[in-house]
């Protein structure tokens, strides 16, 4: 099963709180908001692109959620432009790969609270026959009983895009961050190419492994880039990799430290789920761990509405889910007490509660139709709808179907 041969394959509309919606003013206020259009690009990249076009740092351009970069997906951004050029916020603003049209002003910069969910469209390619037809077994496992199959429950697991500099299989690099070693974790945030980094990001990364160490003529050959300022950090610092850490963009920053905490909590749902529903399971194996899914009615009652917190040295570990966090953290050797990061006040391991289980609403799959990508007759495409509220991932809800579609069961 393919899901993402082409970004319109996989696309997703980010909705906003009726709350956050009914802020949006007509007027100049000192937060610009867009409504943005992007293709192929990642959040991270996009805000980068519209910080350039802009001539604006990086800091003043908020986002309230991340967005898949193999995806045609619609998101709000605000900026923050300066007080004499806040009335003259263009309508419209384009860079490569991203759009942005004007839709009010807010006085406060957007937040992830700002977000209630997302609503996605997604084509399902490469199908066989009898792939196509377990898709419906997928559906009928992970219903909700008088749902009718349009409301699904599933394991609330962060996605693999959440895990940032691990896709490269050279660990986490907050994990350097709360052993002091500022250096490593440089190397795998500056240094080390993603196959999902754009071209542009690729050469930089290639360029500062190349010259690791040789700041002063790295910093005046970059271009600029999260990157760079990094570089310039350390080439006027003399090599304070401390200092050129907290040089790196804010959201940047905040995401390395979250990507740990995010692995961790899968691995606490993965063995608590497995422990706790009843069987059978639908398992996808992955780099970062198999996601093990249970029936709708494999799933406890009082299990529906727990929330588990991320780890944080204030977090506290609670029955029922405190033996599976205690075999997490014995594994990776750590407590809840290092996770701090030495002589840095932010970012900081924060104890957010996340539901271990989320609801799929408004889900409709549709039938088999020829998949005119795969150039073979006897292949098909199933397309579906769904929307899934704030912190909820498509790819792991496609997970369960793709693990159902192949049969895996255990």
């Amino acid at each position: 099963m393919i899901i993402k041969r082409y970004p319109e394959d996989f696309q997703v509309e980010e909705v906003l709180t009726r709350e956050t919606a009914s802020l949006i003013a007509a007027a100049p206020l000192p937060f610009t908001l867009y409504r943005a259009a992007k293709r192929g690009l990642g959040t991270d990249e996009a805000i980068e692109r519209v910080s350039s076009r802009l001539g604006l740092p990086l800091e003043r351009i908020a986002c309230a959620g991340l967005k898949d970069k193999h995806a045609a997906a619609m998101q709000h951004l605000s900026i923050e432009f300066p007080r004499r050029r806040m009335a003259q916020a263009p309508e419209l603003i384009e860079a490569p790969g991203i759009t942005l049209e004007r839709i009010g002003w807010l006085m406060r910069p957007l937040a992830a609270d700002d977000i209630a969910g997302n609503r996605f469209r997604i084509a399902l390619r490469d199908l066989t026959r009898r792939d196509g037809a377990r898709l419906d077994g997928v559906r009928a496992f992970l219903a909700i009983p008088m749902s009718r199959g349009r409301r699904l429950i599933f394991v609330n697991y962060y996605g693999e895009q959440r895990f940032g500099s691990a896709r490269h299989g050279r660990g986490f690099a907050a994990r350097r961050l709360i052993e002091g070693d500022f250096e490593e974790a440089l190397k795998l945030l500056i240094a080390a190419a993603d196959r999902k980094d754009s071209r542009d990001r690729k050469s930089a990364k290639k360029a500062v492994a190349a010259e690791w160490g040789n700041w002063t003529d790295l910093a005046r050959a970059l271009p600029a880039s999260p990157e760079s300022n990094a570089v310039a950090r350390l080439a006027a610092t003399g090599g304070d990799f401390r200092a050129a850490f907290a040089a790196l963009p804010r959201f940047m920053q905040r995401m390395t430290v979250e990507a740990y905490q995010s692995w961790l909590w899968n691995e606490v749902a993965r063995r608590f789920v497995a422990a706790s529903c009843r069987p059978p399971f639908l398992e996808l194996p992955s780099r970062f761990g198999a996601f093990i899914f249970p029936g709708a009615e494999g799933v406890p009652a009082e299990l529906g509405g727990l929330r588990i917190p991320l780890f944080s040295p204030k977090a506290a570990l609670e029955a029922p889910w405190r033996e599976a966090a205690e075999e997490v953290l014995a594994r990776e050797g750590i407590t809840l007490g290092d996770l701090r990061i030495p002589g840095l006040r932010a970012p900081y391991f924060g104890d957010i509660p996340r539901s271990l289980f989320a609801i799929a609403s408004e889900l409709s799959l549709g039938p088999l139709e020829p998949d005119e990508a795969s150039g073979n007759r006897r292949r098909f495409k199933r397309r579906m709808r769904f929307y899934l509220p704030r912190g909820s991932y498509a790819t792991t809800l496609l997970s369960a179907f793709e693990a159902g579609a192949q049969s895996i069961f255990r």
